[in-house]
C-alpha cells in the first residue's frame, strides 16, 4: 500500500519552517532575523507555502499548523 502524501509533505523544510513561524505570529523580518535568511526569502518562502496549502490568511495557516500538531 502506497502512503498517501498530506499537504506538509509537498511543504520544503524551510516552507514548513515559515509556515510553523507565521502561524505563532511572528512577522516576515522576525522570520527572517531567527532564520538568518534575508525578509525577501522569509516572503517568497511564506508565499511559496500558503500557495501549496491554499491558505488564503494566517489564519489558514494557523488551522494547518495546528491540524498538523506544529503548534505547542
Amino acid at each position: 500500500m502506497t502512503a498517501v502524501p498530506t499537504i506538509t509533505s509537498k511543504l520544503t523544510p524551510r516552507e514548513q519552517q515559515v509556515a510553523t513561524l507565521l502561524a505563532y505570529g511572528h512577522t516576515n523580518a522576525e522570520i527572517a532575523d531567527r532564520l538568518t535568511i534575508s525578509i525577501r526569502t522569509a516572503e517568497l518562502h511564506r508565499a511559496n507555502a500558503m500557495r501549496k496549502l491554499g491558505a488564503e490568511s494566517r489564519a489558514d495557516v494557523v488551522r494547518w499548523a495546528l491540524d498538523s500538531g506544529l503548534l505547542r
